[in-house]
């Protein structure tokens, strides 16, 4: 019995090594990726329609962001879905830093585009009249 724990232990220690010698010093890698959150933004940054549409321009324009602004935008913030399971999906995309406090609300139609319906800049109110 003894034996058969130290056996465990050992192939168990030497999992973690390995575990820690493939995954826990490349910082490169991007793990968190194929989070549920994590897709639907990257559904959307690779939505390139959406990312050069007319209104995502305007709003970008009436809220004085930058290009850096809006990646971070769809890259580190947060989702929620406004309708779940709901025909189509909408999405609400927020960031809040210590600079920016940004929404996005997005919907995403049966063929998988993404349109953007408003976007908000909280910390600095702006009455954007994108159409």
């Amino acid at each position: 019995m003894l034996r058969r724990v130290r056996v465990y232990l050992t192939g168990f220690a030497i999992g973690l090594v390995l575990v820690y010698f493939m995954f826990g010093r490349d910082d490169s890698r991007d793990l968190d990726i194929w989070t549920p959150e994590q897709r639907i933004l990257e559904d959307i940054r690779l939505d390139s329609i959406f990312m050069h549409s007319e209104k995502l321009a305007c709003f970008q324009a009436c809220l004085s962001m930058n290009d850096s602004m809006l990646m971070s935008l769809f890259t580190d913030s947060e989702n929620k879905s406004l309708n779940p399971g709901g025909n189509p999906y909408r999405y609400l995309v927020y960031l809040k830093t210590d600079d920016l406090h940004l929404e996005a609300e997005v919907e995403k139609d049966t063929n998988k585009q993404h349109t953007l319906i408003s976007m908000r800049d909280l910390q600095h109110p702006t009455d954007c009249h994108c159409e």
